[in-house]
């Protein structure tokens, strides 16, 4: 280790909340195994970054991707690189770079994971939703999904395949052939997204051929990105992927380099942390489609507080006493205290995603004052609104 502080390249991308976690967990490993001068890419292009690189005297890097001519001058000067997610070709034998550890995520597990989660919620009918592009990661992830599903005896459907120039970059030109995907297949099926982004698209699509979320189709994504996650109508549920582990581990591996030492192993592959269930996969709709039909009738009245539990029968189309068993029987409340449940949910996701003023809040969860809102929701939490989001605000996950 010089005398000096070491300055450590950081090019990693930076689009959406997963991706920011990976560099909060490197930035935590830089105070750990540091201090470390950290030099990090700030959005600009590849040629930008390749001109930086060549004219600053880096001591190691963490790096998602890199010109192939940056590559070989780090290469050259035996300049410590960890590959963070890196693509395929910066594997392969040849390439400059090809000899580095790597830290990526185990996008197999995150499919396995995904197969799991809706066969434990009784599903039959599964489908893999692709993007129009030859990620490599998008192909392990629906690999793992259709080889856990085949194990437990159940083919899946793939939407993927020849995508054209214009339904590659233009979702309107894209959206009438998802949508004959998703109107053909049996419902209810359970659909995984190969990332949130995707996941969004599959909604919507199903909004415009009136497929219902979750009764018909539920929906699964992928990297829990709040504001993805949240921006459509139907909230989506979605697997965190854990990047903020992997963002560490990549700063103890550069740590070790930086030390002399020769990591343990060259590629370590982390598997994902769990589902976050929002409305997309919501309540079982598989093996209770009243409680699934209630619900969803509650999360589509933006004026939720004047709903009472007759207009939710009504909707449902039963009798109350057999709605109210199933709610006691099923989840172990009542429909009153269910349907309350979710609108304090709506206002605890905004309390801990946004800065809304507690009478926005209260507006947008459907509360027509914000003073009957405050005493809900003190007297079902015990605490303040303004105490819960103090408490939970959003940490990177471990």
């Amino acid at each position: 280790m010089p005398d000096r502080i070491p300055k450590i390249a950081i090019i990693l991308p930076h689009n959406i909340k997963e991706d920011r976690a990976a560099y909060q967990g490197v930035l935590d490993g830089a105070r750990r195994y540091g201090p470390w001068r950290c030099i990090l890419a700030e959005g600009r292009d590849l040629g930008e970054q390749e001109i930086d690189l060549e004219k600053i005297a880096v001591d190691g890097a963490i790096v998602h991707e890199l010109p192939r001519k940056t590559a070989a001058a780090l290469a050259a000067r035996r300049i410590p690189v960890v590959l963070f997610e890196p693509f395929p070709d910066m594997l392969a034998p040849g390439h400059p770079l090809s000899g580095s550890p790597y830290v990526k995520l185990d996008s197999r597990a995150v499919g396995a994971l995904a197969a799991g989660y809706f066969l434990s919620r009784g599903y039959k009918s599964f489908a893999y939703a692709d993007v129009p592009y030859d990620y490599h990661w998008s192909a392990e992830r629906r690999e793992g999904f259709v080889a856990a599903l085949r194990a437990a005896g159940f083919p899946c459907a793939v939407y993927g395949g020849r995508f054209s120039e214009r339904q590659r970059r233009h979702w309107s030109a894209e959206r009438p052939r998802l949508i004959r995907f998703l109107r053909d297949l049996p419902k209810p099926t359970a659909v995984l997204a190969a990332m949130d982004a995707r996941a969004v698209l599959v909604l919507d699509a199903c909004n415009e051929a009136g497929i219902r979320v979750p009764e018909d189709l539920a929906v699964l994504g992928v990297d829990d990105d709040p504001i993805l996650c949240t921006s459509a109508f139907t909230t989506l549920s979605s697997i965190r992927t854990g990047r903020f582990r992997m963002g560490q581990k990549a700063a103890a591996t550069l740590a070790e380099m930086l030390r002399g030492g020769v990591p343990e192993t060259r590629e370590t592959a982390l598997p994902p942390l769990d589902v976050v269930t929002r409305e997309s996969t919501g309540y079982d709709a598989m093996s209770d489609p009243a409680i699934a039909r209630a619900i969803a009738y509650v999360r589509s009245r933006p004026d939720s507080e004047r709903v009472r539990v007759g207009d939710i029968v009504r909707a449902v189309g039963c009798s109350r006493r057999y709605l109210e068993l199933r709610f006691r029987t099923r989840i172990g409340a009542s429909v009153r205290a269910v349907a309350l449940r979710e609108k304090l949910g709506r206002v605890q996701a905004l309390l801990k995603r946004t800065d809304m003023q507690i009478g926005e809040i209260a507006s947008a969860c459907g509360f027509l004052r914000d003073s009957y809102l405050s005493v809900v929701f003190r007297r079902e939490t015990g605490v303040s609104m303004t105490e819960w989001r103090r408490r939970n605000r959003d940490a990177p996950d471990e």
